[in-house]
């Protein structure tokens, strides 16, 4: 296996990221940071001795390409560069120790023979998405951080879909593959990356909300009613109930009770709920 890593840059937080970077960079042949908005290389790297600073190269320039853009870019130069497999990280999410290295061992030695998408289990402030029970699971769809992919299902399946930006990008490509080659996506359920999933903040009422920002609250509304209407045969029961109910219904009951910048996150679930309905894709500059 020679497998690259990607992490995407979008303003981070230099202390996670230098955590994220430590938590893989032994493990990979090389470590892409991808720039989607302005970052300071220097500070970045001064943090890390000579060995890790050469295992390190920045790409992009700083303009928000989105996920997609940034993953396939990434993607293409680690075909270019005759890497067998592709790593993908978001900037504050961490592997605990050794589970990287546990991870390579387990996909090299797997046998199952229609895996498309390998992906680990995430542990989202404390609690673990699957059990781990048993050592590993065929799974529908697996979130972008910490999932890799072997360069092959780039060349067979194509790349990640730049129409929608970002969120969802993860699901609809794991939705393609099983579409279109029939392969599956497979977690390791004892490797464990640590990732916390929104921004959640206790609210008037009792409530807790995700908080997201207008502009991702856009995406995520839009994009997944575009990709259920694509894939109603993969999207799952339970991400509908959650789009209907989390993200648009008590998401806008929610910011009309506790949350900041209510006219400009209301307007976003509003639009890409018309926007998903009417296929509307690409980037929105709302």
């Amino acid at each position: 296996m020679k497998l690259s890593g990607v992490i995407v840059l979008f303003h981070p937080n230099l202390e996670a990221l230098y955590r994220n970077i430590l938590s893989v960079v032994d493990q990979l042949d090389h470590l892409f940071l991808y720039k989607n908005s302005t970052v300071d290389e220097v500070k970045i790297l001064k943090f890390f001795d000579i060995q890790v600073q050469e295992k390190i190269s920045f790409l992009g320039d700083g303009v928000n390409l989105g996920i997609a853009g940034a993953l396939n870019i990434t993607a293409k130069l680690s075909i270019s560069e005759n890497y067998t497999h592709l790593l993908t990280l978001d900037q504050d999410s961490y592997f605990r120790n050794d589970h990287l290295k546990r991870y390579k061992e387990l996909i090299k030695t797997s046998l199952k023979p229609d895996i498309g998408i390998f992906c680990c289990n995430i542990a989202n402030r404390g609690a673990l998405v699957f059990s781990e029970d048993q050592s590993s699971l065929l799974v529908p769809d697996s979130i972008t951080s910490g999932t890799i992919f072997p360069i092959q299902t780039f060349l067979d399946a194509g790349y990640f879909d730049e129409t929608l930006f970002i969120d969802a990008v993860d699901y609809e490509y794991c939705y393609r593959v099983k579409a279109m080659l029939g392969l599956n996506t497979l977690v390791f359920t004892n490797v464990i990356l640590e990732h916390e999933v929104g921004y959640p903040e206790k609210i008037y009422g009792g409530f807790t909300t995700d908080n997201y920002s207008p502009l991702r609250t856009y995406y995520i509304v839009r994009n997944h009613i575009i990709i259920w209407r694509k894939y109603p045969k993969f999207f799952q029961k339970s991400y509908k109930k959650v789009l209907l109910e989390g993200h648009i219904l008590k998401r806008f009951i929610k910011v009309i009770i506790g949350e900041k910048d209510k006219i400009k996150k209301l307007k976003s679930i509003l639009l890409g709920l018309i926007h998903g309905l009417l296929n509307k894709t690409g980037k929105y500059e709302g």
